[in-house]
């Protein structure tokens, strides 16, 4: 009975980092540096409607504190700080990824407050803001790009 002798051992390529730069994550990425922009632009557009009391709002309601005006001023705010998060993010800065962990989760919050005002929409709004978390806690590690050697 003769043993045959084993494969020999390959070692990984030297240049495989190189030619798959992205990690599987990076779709994640992607795809939360868009919802923050849209969802700026979204702010921003809401905010100046609140501002001007527009019609697109139930009138008369009751907040846990501040009126219509209050919020449109946060929406504005937060939409405007949203929009350079989305700007820093899509050029893959750790610090533009933590601010819009911070900023959507403020935003989360203030949606959740401003219900009153239109509770669909505001739920609608607080659901892309839990899924962009997502795609920025879970895959945010992952933009390290692989150095050529």
């Amino acid at each position: 009975m003769s043993v045959s002798p084993a494969p020999p051992k390959t070692e990984p390529h030297a240049n495989q980092a190189a030619e798959r730069p992205y990690d599987n994550g990076f779709g994640w990425l992607v795809f939360a540096g868009t919802m923050v922009l849209v969802l700026g632009a979204i702010n921003v557009i809401e905010g100046i409607a609140a501002i001007d009391k527009s019609s697109f709002f139930i009138y008369g309601t009751q907040y846990v504190f501040g009126d219509l005006n209050t919020w449109g001023w946060v929406a504005l705010c937060v939409g405007a700080v949203q929009l350079a998060v989305a700007a820093g993010l899509y050029l893959r800065n750790q610090v533009a990824r933590w601010a819009g962990v911070l900023i959507l989760g403020l935003n989360a919050l203030a949606q959740l407050l401003m219900m009153p005002a239109y509770p669909f929409w505001s739920l609608s709004i607080f659901a892309l803001d839990i899924v962009a978390l997502y795609g920025l806690i879970v895959h945010g590690h992952r933009w390290q790009i692989a150095r050529h050697a």
